[in-house]
């Protein structure tokens, strides 16, 4: 079974599944479940956070596209090594732990928009690396075509920057061995974002 922690819509699980694994999940957004369970109707997807699922016996945990990191810096990493040893403990011999976060990096912090768009809707986003390197926030501007007009909705993301050495450590401490990637496979992560790949080895 693949236990996917943070599964919005499902994206992942439908792979997955079509893969041929059995597969369960959790998203604390209402919304997303729905959608979520529309896209794979015989997966066992929970209303929960990442921090209160209770995990199921399995054979691989990921938690993809920074799930990981929308908590707060303080703890952070505490808490990320909380979830990995419930991961340790409901997985197989030989089990994955997979995710990834942003990390940090020493130099010019990061500091760029992005402009996206469609045939009826846009998105704006300004990203800056807040004092101190440990966080990062994303301002994102919305337009949706309504009718005639467009409606605009503003949010604002704030995501933490891990110390990839801080991980790793964390993990090997809760059990697992540790592979740090840019990516999954040939698929390459976006710069600053990292991949940990986390094996339990030892009952």
């Amino acid at each position: 079974m693949v236990v996917d922690l943070g599964c919005g819509a499902g994206v992942w699980l439908e792979a997955a599944l079509r893969a041929g694994y059995r597969t369960a999940g959790c998203d604390q957004s209402r919304s997303l479940v729905a959608l979520a369970r529309k896209a794979v109707p015989a997966t066992a997807i929970a209303v929960a956070s990442v921090d209160a699922y209770r995990i199921p016996v399995c054979q691989a945990v990921t938690s993809l596209g920074e799930v990981l990191g929308y908590r707060a810096p303080a703890g952070a990493v505490a808490g990320l090594q909380r979830i990995a040893r419930r991961a340790w403990t409901s997985l197989s011999l030989g089990g994955l732990f997979l995710f990834d976060v942003m990390v940090t990096a020493r130099g010019n912090p990061l500091s760029y928009r992005t402009w996206t768009a469609g045939p009826d809707w846009a998105v704006l986003a300004v990203v800056r690396e807040e004092a101190g390197g440990r966080g990062l926030v994303r301002e994102i501007t919305t337009f949706r075509k309504i009718g005639a007009r467009y409606r605009r909705s503003e949010e604002t993301h704030r995501v933490t920057l891990y110390d990839p050495r801080e991980v790793a450590a964390a993990l090997r401490e809760a059990g697992f061995s540790v592979r740090v990637r840019r990516g999954y496979g040939r698929d390459r992560l976006p710069s600053r974002r990292l991949a940990f790949i986390a094996r339990k080895t030892r009952r």
